[in-house]
This record gives structure tokens, C-alpha cells and sequence, in this order.
């Protein structure tokens, strides 16, 4: 028997995913664990994707409407609304297993230092083509330090959302999810991982995600070292180990590229080219 007031709320940011947001959303409703109730934030998405939610009729899923202000704002406003202690965050073109929910309530109830629960990634393309596996392992403030160890896609206490300020909304073009983590782990919370796959992530040929790796990376990780300088200061010997093993890094990929067969062809091709170019200058 469902109480009046959900323990937990679904939030799922939609954008153009017409395809894909029933899927989602069936996934959700078939949890194991019914005590919830669904706010799907249509981020002012094209007319396919309204015409779609319009034919949504369930008593315990909720559209919100907004324009477009992108994925963070869309995450905030969810959670706005969200009448559970617990809300779970996953994508509009993404799964879950039946059975994450059950588990994921069980361990926020037991254990009071953990304030997230998500779990291991099948990484899957087109009609649930397994293509990879991530495996990210949580943890606390040095686990997020210099890579993101979790995913967007997790059960979360509303009062940590809260206490943080929820996700920034200057972060537009990718990696909110990461610095929320570390806005999260750094008042002392901890991200828990259930090593199990329970949650399955649809790589496009175009995202959001790709796309921000690709243009944005650079951008991103600045603007997160800069928004939380106190806390890679007060961990200076670990930027120095991190910094000192990415130049290297770097640098091995530099020797590997400039003595594979690839650059020392285009670098014979090129050569009368650049003859003829010094020649006219």
C-alpha cells in the first residue's frame, strides 16, 4: 500500500527524446519498489517530444513543463517538486534494472554517512548493443578529486541536494554531475556503489556527454579547480602527483604518435609540399 507522501521521486530530465523517454519510463514503473512518484521535466523539448509526453497517463507521473535552460536547471527543478526524502535522478533515454531501487532505498535507510547510491554501467548503443562496461567505485572527497567515480544516475537524500546548493547551473556544457559530486563529498558525504549492473547508459551517436569531452573539457575542468580551490589546495601534494603523471602521460602519447607508421607516411607526403612552400616564400 502506497503512503500519501512517496518515500522516494524519480526525476527525468527530457530534450528531444521522443524515442526513448517511454522506455525510460517503463523501467522505471516496473521497480520492484512501487513507493514513488515520477517528475519528468520537459526541458522545452521539440513538438514530437510534447506530442509523445501528452500521451503519458499515469496517477503517479507528473510533466513539467519549462523552456529550455538545460540540464542542471532541469535537475533542480525536479527536485523542487520532488515530495520524497530520496530522488533518484536517471536520463531520459536510459534503463535501469528492476531491482536498483529496493536496494538503493535499503542502503540510505541503514547507512546515515551515505548520501548517493548508483551502481556499475552497461554502456550499450542502438537496440541494447553491449559495447562496454564502466565500473566506477564511489567513495569520498579524494575519490572525486581528478575523476568522476560515479555517474549522473543515482538515488540521492533530498537534504543533501539541499545542503549543497544543488547542481550548478553555470555548468552547461557538461561535467554538473562530477562537480556536484565534489560539492557533495567535500561536506564529508559519501557516494555508495553497488557492484552490480544496474543501470544501463545509451551512448549516441551525438550527446551531450561526447560532445563535452570533445569541446568543452578544457573549459570544465578549469572552472571546477577554480570553483574548489580550497579544497585541491588544501590536497597540493596530490595535484602535483596528478599534474606530474598526466604531463607524462601526454608525453608518451607524443613519442608513440611520432614513431607510428601513420605519421611518418603523411610526413613523406607532406614533405615536397613544404618544399614548394619555402621555395615561393
Amino acid at each position: 500500500m502506497k503512503s500519501k507522501t512517496p518515500k522516494v521521486s524519480v526525476v527525468i530530465p527530457c530534450y528531444n527524446d521522443k524515442d526513448y523517454i517511454e522506455e525510460t519510463l517503463d523501467a522505471v514503473l516496473n521497480q520492484s519498489f512501487q513507493d514513488f512518484d515520477v517528475i519528468i521535466v520537459d526541458d522545452g523539448s521539440n513538438k514530437e517530444t510534447k506530442d509523445v509526453l501528452k500521451k503519458i497517463n499515469h496517477p503517479n507521473v507528473s510533466i513539467l513543463e519549462q523552456k529550455n535552460r538545460g540540464l542542471s536547471n532541469a535537475r533542480n527543478n525536479g527536485f523542487k517538486k520532488a515530495l520524497g526524502i530520496y530522488v533518484l535522478t536517471i536520463d531520459s533515454d536510459d534503463t535501469l534494472d528492476t531491482s536498483f531501487l529496493e536496494k538503493a532505498v535499503k542502503i540510505l535507510d541503514e547507512k546515515e554517512n551515505v548520501s548517493a547510491v548508483s551502481s556499475y554501467c552497461n554502456i550499450f548503443e542502438g537496440n541494447y548493443k553491449l559495447i562496454s562496461k564502466h565500473l566506477p567505485k564511489g567513495g569520498g572527497l579524494s575519490d572525486f578529486l581528478f575523476d568522476n567515480n560515479s555517474t549522473s544516475f543515482a538515488l540521492i537524500r533530498k537534504s543533501s541536494w539541499k545542503k549543497i546548493g544543488g547542481y550548478d547551473e553555470k555548468m552547461i556544457n557538461g561535467f554538473e554531475d562530477w562537480e556536484f559530486w565534489i560539492s557533495m563529498t567535500k561536506q564529508g558525504d559519501y557516494v555508495h556503489m553497488i557492484e552490480e549492473f544496474l543501470f544501463n547508459y545509451r551512448q549516441k551517436s551525438i550527446s551531450m556527454s561526447k560532445e563535452s569531452k570533445k569541446n568543452h573539457r578544457e573549459k570544465n575542468l578549469a572552472y571546477i579547480y577554480k570553483k574548489h580551490c580550497d579544497i585541491y589546495a588544501n590536497h597540493f601534494t596530490d595535484v602535483v602527483d596528478f599534474l606530474s603523471e598526466l604531463a607524462a602521460r601526454n608525453k608518451r602519447n607524443e613519442i608513440k604518435y611520432k614513431t607510428s607508421i601513420d605519421f611518418k607516411i603523411g610526413k613523406i607526403i607532406l614533405f615536397p609540399f613544404r618544399t614548394l612552400k619555402r621555395m615561393f616564400l
